[in-house]
């Protein structure tokens, strides 16, 4: 509203007159700052009537009708009239934190000027009008929570704002939320060790729990030795474990950390804690029943299958290295549960083609999921179909042939085939006409050598039909597995295996008598 008159008013300063619009001027010294409020009033009626004394008086009663404050509380003011007399008026606040109620101030004013006057303001943190606070958590709450609000200016009383915290698995009284007290909590020999930090892991190829605990006191640390039992608590699981090494850290005087490794009690049973063995059971077993017998009492979720009479032999093996060669042959893991027993499970509990009908245990959205990582790229080797031929696509080996000259008759010699699949051929040639060719048929041979394992990976000389011996140099990698002439082991790693083993080829007698090159050639019947 913009009306001009020749008046200007200025409060606590005195009145005269002065052409244009009227502007009122009032200065306000509030406690965080000074402010300047400028409020245009203007009237319809001339400055010589009275009536223009009593509209300013009615407007000056309803002045500070509307603050607004962002979020600051304590109201200390001077406001100085030198006529009139202010009635009690209400004052409206609007707070950014929440809609408080009306409050009112009452001021008592006389002829002439008045001290500052101080307003004490009680908001409650419950009530009628209570201000409401909405606390989200991503996850789950793993300690006490303690809320203070403080207002940023200062309460005139001693009298600190109370809040009342309601966190929203108990309001909503919803059993997928539950407060966890996450404090880690070892147990040594009856007694509750202190500890600064622990890290629990276990990877899927893993038969045992893994976890690296930094001691907090030095006698503690001295007081533990190597394959003493500990429990250790994080969260809602107990893990039970042995101690299999302790590592003293020092940067000069003032710095010490104690820090031990320990694992599940089933690595008992592997190196270097167990010694290498020969396992041999000459009548029909089942699978469960070996593994029980290497590593003891186990819970069996794998189909359960009988090992033929003589075909179980593991050699130079620890007993868990053997269990796992033998639950490995089903495509099975041998695993620790946390409170050390043992079990023997699929490594994928549903196969691919069942996805679609199979029974989710656990459903994670996007509020449980701490942090995330999606890749979109081509991946080789996945969803890749090689259509072949029946010659190239029957076998993943190829026929090998090789000559064996005699060593007293250098124009005969024996040629040794070794078939990629079995099957029925003739040996020919193209050289000479005069050459001769005898078959001698399929014939069964022990080999011996000495093979060299690089990661895990090895070649013999000949394909391999039967182990019989495995002798390993030094360092034991475990049991052997041949595929023709490639060998592996389950342990990646380096080391030299001398290896007898029988091999099965088909051999042919040739003779020349003439000096000259011959080349043989396999045919299939």
């Amino acid at each position: 509203m913009t009306i001009g008159f020749s008046l200007a008013l200025t409060l606590g300063a005195g009145l005269h007159a002065d052409s244009g619009p009227t502007i009122l001027k009032q200065r306000c010294a509030l406690a965080w700052g000074k402010i300047e409020v400028f409020v245009a009033h203007q009237v319809e009626w001339d400055l010589t009537r009275v009536k223009a004394w009593q509209q300013q008086t009615g407007w000056s009663i309803q002045y500070a009708g509307n603050f607004e404050w962002p979020y600051r509380l304590r109201l200390e003011g001077t406001r100085q009239f030198s006529y009139g007399d202010m009635h009690q008026h209400r004052l409206q606040a609007r707070w950014g934190y929440g809609d408080a109620r009306q409050h009112k101030i009452q001021a008592h004013w006389t002829y002439g000027e008045k001290p500052v006057n101080k307003v004490r303001h009680r908001i409650s943190y419950s009530g009628l009008n209570e201000h409401r606070k909405s606390i989200r958590l991503p996850y789950w709450i793993t300690e006490a929570v303690v809320a203070r609000h403080q207002l940023d200016y200062t309460i005139t009383d001693v009298n600190p704002a109370q809040s009342r915290l309601t966190v929203g698995w108990s309001l909503l009284d919803d059993l997928r939320f539950q407060a966890v007290v996450n404090t880690p909590e070892l147990v040594w020999n009856g007694r509750t060790i202190r500890i600064l930090q622990a890290t629990l892991s276990c990877d899927e190829d893993s038969p045992v729990w893994m976890v690296q605990i930094e001691i907090a006191e030095l006698p503690d640390f001295a007081t533990m030795a190597i394959t003493d039992s500990l429990t250790l608590t994080l969260g809602l699981e107990t893990f039970a474990l042995v101690i299999d090494g302790k590592t003293l850290t020092r940067q000069e005087n003032a710095e010490q950390h104690y820090q031990i490794t320990a694992v599940s009690p089933l690595a008992l049973l592997d190196a270097p804690f167990s010694g290498t063995t020969r396992f041999y059971h000459a009548e029909a077993i089942s699978a469960s029943v070996a593994i029980e017998i290497l590593i003891g009492p186990i819970d069996w979720q794998l189909p359960d299958w009988t090992i033929p009479a003589g075909r179980l032999l593991l050699d130079g093996v620890t007993p868990l290295a053997g269990a796992r060669t033998i639950v490995a042959a089903i495509g099975g893991l041998v695993e620790s549960r946390p409170d050390g027993s043992v079990v023997c499970r699929r490594r994928h509990p549903v196969s691919v083609p069942d996805y679609d009908t199979a029974t989710v245990p656990h459903s994670l959205f996007d509020s449980e999921v701490i942090s995330s990582r999606a890749q979109i790229a081509p991946a080789n080797g996945f969803d890749r179909v090689t259509i072949a031929n029946e010659e190239s696509g029957g076998s993943s080996a190829s026929d090998r042939i090789e000559f064996v000259v005699n060593a007293e008759d250098s124009h005969q010699g024996l040629v040794r085939a070794y078939l990629g699949t079995i099957r029925t051929v003739l040996l020919t040639h193209t050289g000479h006409p005069d050459t001769v060719i005898m078959e001698l048929g399929p014939t069964v041979r022990t080999e011996t050598e000495t093979v060299e394992f690089i990661d895990g990976r090895a070649s013999s000389k000949c394909p391999v039909t039967t182990i019989t011996s495995a002798l390993w140099q030094h360092s034991d990698l475990g049991m052997v597995a041949a595929n023709q002439q490639s060998l592996s082991v389950d342990n990646a790693g380096y080391s030299l295996l001398k290896l007898t083993y029988t091999t099965t080829s088909l051999n042919w007698k040739v003779s020349l008598i003439t000096d000259e090159e011959v080349q043989f050639v396999l045919v299939d019947v």
